[in-house]
């Protein structure tokens, strides 16, 4: 039996190992458009499997770049699955589309390659964006109007962003760094970690970490979360106005607060602070199944 084992593994390792060494031929089609920018103008991209990159600059002109690349043991594959796989990128009246999609003829072959689709724009920071993202990936740097993103399955790295934000991410852990405006967050399965944060902000989270650390000019602060925990770190923390609640979980404070205890047994907790110095920001915090952190930021973080 040891022998016939033996043989098993080493006729099975030996497949792998071959498998591994199969080279992918590589396809590639550059798509490139510009389209002068007007104030009003909206971009529209939705992708899927798609990594989505969006950046401004000084140009009143919205440039856009779209590489699709398609893989696989035959060329002759790859160069056929490449053809099915359509692009749009077109202006209807103030908005501007940009998508990729499968052809949809049923006579077509059913394409057997990997595919990578990679959009690249570029717009004067003032253009709203909003963007459809699905088992991909989504950067968006230096903006300061209307950003709206739905995504599944796909991280989202957010930069210097100012203006009304809303994000709609399941299954896709979210990183924020220079957030400030208006800011809706709608998170299910998916980890939140924003820094340097300013502004207004209303989070909904479920199955997931929350992680903020305000700024000493952040102004409000909502959270709603289910089954996960929420941590807040401010320079001051004794500034600010505090509700926070915890169903099923624990709610921790540094001492320097002077906390009131509104509730307390073991499946409710709620704690009120209140500063002694008039007007301050306020901070709402309501977790079920979850715990509720409060602490000072000991350091700039980078």
């Amino acid at each position: 039996m040891k022998k016939i084992s033996l043989v098993i593994f080493l006729a099975l390792f030996a497949g792998n190992c071959l498998s591994a060494q199969v080279l992918l031929q590589t396809v590639t089609k550059r798509i490139e458009k510009s389209f002068p920018y007007k104030e009003g103008y909206e971009v529209n991209i939705e992708g899927e499997k798609a990594e989505v990159y969006v950046e401004s600059w000084d140009r009143q002109e919205i440039a856009v770049l779209v590489e699709i690349t398609a893989k696989n043991p035959e060329k002759a594959v790859a160069e056929r699955d490449l053809a099915a796989m359509q692009y749009d990128l077109t202006k209807v009246k103030a908005k501007i589309y940009l998508r990729n999609y499968l052809s949809g003829d049923e006579k077509d072959p059913k394409p057997e390659s990997l595919f990578d689709v990679v959009y690249t724009v570029k717009l004067p920071e003032a253009c709203p964006v909003y963007i459809k993202n699905y088992f991909g990936e989504t950067e968006v740097k230096n903006l300061v109007n209307r950003l709206r993103i739905n995504s599944e399955f796909s991280k989202i790295t957010l930069n210097n962003i100012r203006g009304v934000v809303g994000l709609d991410t399941r299954f896709g852990d979210l990183f924020g760094d220079y957030l400030d405006g208006q800011v809706n967050i709608f998170s299910r399965r998916s980890d939140l970690f924003l820094n340097h944060i300013r502004g207004s902000f209303d989070i909904n989270a479920q199955y997931g970490a929350v992680r903020l650390f305000a700024e000493d000019d952040f102004l409000r602060l909502n959270v709603s979360a289910d089954h996960s925990d929420v941590f807040f770190y401010h320079p001051n923390p004794q500034l600010l106005t505090y509700s926070l609640s915890s169903n099923q979980g624990k709610i921790n404070t540094p001492s320097l607060l002077n906390a009131v205890m509104e509730a307390d047994n073991p499946e409710f907790k709620k704690i009120h602070i209140k500063p002694s110095t008039g007007m301050a920001a306020a901070v709402t915090i309501s977790v079920t199944f979850g715990d509720v952190t409060v602490e000072k930021a000991r350091k700039p973080r980078p």
